[in-house]
């Protein structure tokens, strides 16, 4: 009986904070990755068995799910290790899990949606901070609007991230953000979109940027338009309009290559002082046909913080036979609710 968890890229800032999670509670967990240098330390501190696989082996990575019922992949880029993965997972009958915010690879997993329903196979990216907590926000304002046309997903100023974290985000520079307009995926130039929210403290300009939600919510929410904004003062908006003017030069081969060295220099991730120092704020607003607005806030811990609760609570649920085939969002198969139960979060409606 297949009753195991794989957590692929172990060796990783959030990858260790998984691992660490999963044997707190007692999960039947294998560590793998490509660099069992990194492995095998983990390992034996933790009391795990581990597993060195590499992305471009499928025999290897077949062998190495078998007797798995999921798999959470950690291993930034998404765009390199989801496709192998997700590819093996069908294969084996395993369940996909992932913690990615990037659109493409979002578009790329929902492509095997037809596969993984006829071989009874979860594909839920997304589990992690991103997606599930503004996937359960948004699920919860369709909820309250079941007429919703519009809503607006506004998160609380940036945190200190990880290297893999960062190395995703240049990655996503551009001179447009990606929006839903009529249920169809769109995008409007940077700092074009810029609104107030209020993270708990009083309005705060926000400018809307690339979140993956404006994907994944629509799928959990049917609601027809969707934006996502980042909460940012006149510097930080300035400089990301700036950096958006270059986005083009920024793919040259030898910019990229300084920049991939860039990422390799960043700090793994933040200290737990750190994590317990910068808490985390969503606020939706959900409007209708007619003008009425409802809006509603949810308070969370560091994204680290709850994405090392997050994941770990819905592999469990995996791993209980709480999967449904397909491509999935959190919210969609889980509810609104379940992230209520994790230390820190909790929810208040504004109106």
């Amino acid at each position: 009986m297949k009753d195991r968890l794989l957590i692929y890229g172990a060796s990783g800032y959030t990858g260790r904070l998984l691992a660490a999670r999963a044997r707190l509670r007692g999960v039947d967990t294998i560590l793998a990755g490509r660099n069992p240098a990194r492995l095998e330390p983990l390992a034996h501190e933790l009391g795990l068995p581990w597993l060195g696989v590499r992305l471009d082996d499928p025999i290897a990575l077949d062998n190495a799910l078998r007797g798995v019922a999921a798999i959470v992949n950690t291993a930034g880029p998404f765009e390199t290790s989801a496709r192998p993965l997700v590819e093996s997972c069908l294969r084996t009958g395993t369940h996909y899990l992932d913690v990615t915010g990037e659109i493409p690879v979002l578009r790329l997993l929902l492509g095997y949606d037809t596969v993984a329903v006829a071989t009874g196979v979860m594909i839920m990216p997304g589990t992690g901070f991103v997606v599930a907590a503004a996937d359960c926000l948004a699920a919860h304002m369709a909820r309250r609007m079941p007429g919703a046309t519009t809503l607006r997903l506004g998160f609380s100023r940036g945190d200190l991230v990880s290297r893999g974290s960062f190395s995703s985000m240049l990655g996503m520079i551009g001179d447009r953000v990606p929006v839903r307009r009529d249920n169809v995926l769109t995008a409007v130039p940077v700092g074009r979109l810029q609104r107030p929210f209020d993270y708990g403290s009083g309005p705060r300009l926000s400018m809307a940027v690339p979140w993956p939600d404006v994907f994944t919510a629509w799928h959990t929410t049917a609601i027809p338009n969707i934006e996502g904004y980042l909460e940012a003062d006149l510097p930080r908006r300035a400089a990301y309009q700036a950096v958006s003017l270059v986005a083009e030069p920024l793919r040259l081969p030898v910019v990229s290559d300084l920049l991939s060295r860039m990422a390799r220099a960043w700090p793994e991730g933040p200290s737990e002082a750190q994590r317990a120092a910068t808490p985390k704020v969503v606020v939706a607003e959900a409007e209708d046909a007619y003008r009425r607005v409802v809006a509603s806030r949810l308070y969370s811990p560091n994204v680290y913080t709850f994405t090392y609760y997050s994941v770990i609570a819905i592999a469990e649920r995996v791993l209980a036979g709480e999967a449904t085939a397909g491509f999935r969002t959190p919210a969609g198969v889980y509810g609104p609710d379940f992230i209520l139960d994790f230390e820190g979060v909790r929810r208040e409606d504004m109106c």
